[in-house]
């Protein structure tokens, strides 16, 4: 049975980098002369909402897990779609003078990481996509429930974190409320008024679901990947389909697959480690 417990202690180290006028946090990980892992987190997520796969990493790799545009301690800007997002990826790995770096992104950052290992082959060891496919931000669940769910995450407040916990506990019964506790208090700020909100730019990334790339170009880029590539699943996914696996799978140059037990689309809160023994494989192979 998987642990109920909450990522241990973490043993990141909180960095800070300016690209194109733009401030950056980052977490970093593990020994600064092993092999590089970036990991992307996904839509209104966070760089600590992946400890537990970081922490399994940096055994073995020097893991760097940003705030995205948008979120945590990262700044917040006008252009959220997902060529920006990677445009960020490259841009941050030449400002820490990585030529090669292993990619790993989910969601939002899956498909910042997509379009990131299809234009620049040279930088991208391997890539790995975390329950993202070319049209999940065309499922009914992206054009319907997502938006509506954005904008009343924009106006929501909590007296205290643990109303945010039974919020979402409640609205997803995969999750575990220890996982969901610990990404939570990386996600909420206090305002003026003393009521807690939400970290990110709950407005603008409204317009990230809308406009982020198009499905074709998406599927263009799935045709360009060259790195292996290792595809995860959650079993009970609404927004990677079997389907649309199974034809990425087909298209990709390299591909391996891997499908998450107990797990939906919010893997990182529901099963984590699962998630981390499936890429510590494919890395270490």
């Amino acid at each position: 049975m998987a642990s109920t417990r909450a990522p241990a202690a973490p043993a990141g180290v909180d960095r800070y980098a300016v690209l194109h006028g733009l401030r950056f946090h980052y977490r970093e990980w593990g020994e600064p002369d092993a092999p590089a892992v970036l990991v992307l987190h996904g839509l209104l997520g966070h760089c600590r909402e992946w400890d537990t796969l970081d922490a399994g990493l940096a055994r073995r790799f020097r893991v760097l897990a940003p705030d995205q545009r948008g979120h945590g301690e990262s700044d917040r800007t006008a252009a959220y779609n997902a060529a920006a997002l990677a445009a960020d990826v490259a841009d941050l790995a030449r400002r820490l003078d990585l030529p090669r770096l292993h990619l790993v992104g989910h969601s939002m950052g899956g498909l910042a990481a997509l379009l990131t290992a299809a234009d620049h082959h040279d930088l991208v060891e391997r890539l790995v996509l975390l329950d993202v496919g070319p049209d999940s931000l065309t499922t009914p669940w992206a054009r319907e429930a997502l938006p509506t769910m954005l904008r009343a995450l924009r106006d929501v407040t909590y007296g205290e974190p643990d109303e945010a916990v039974r919020d979402w506990v409640a609205g997803d019964p995969l999750a575990r409320e220890a996982l969901v506790r610990h990404v939570v208090a990386h996600n909420l700020v206090r305002r003026a008024d003393g009521r807690l909100a939400w970290r990110f730019d709950a407005d603008g990334l409204t317009g990230f679901v809308a406009g982020a790339a198009g499905e074709d170009d998406l599927w263009q880029a799935v045709d360009r990947v060259a790195a292996p590539t290792l595809l995860v699943r959650g079993r009970h996914s609404e927004l990677l389909s079997q389907d649309t696996a199974a034809r990425m799978v087909d298209r990709l140059a390299d591909a391996a697959f891997a499908e998450i037990p107990d797990a939906a689309h919010d893997l990182a809160v529901q099963n984590p480690e699962a998630v981390t023994t499936a890429v510590l494989s494919f890395l270490s192979r």
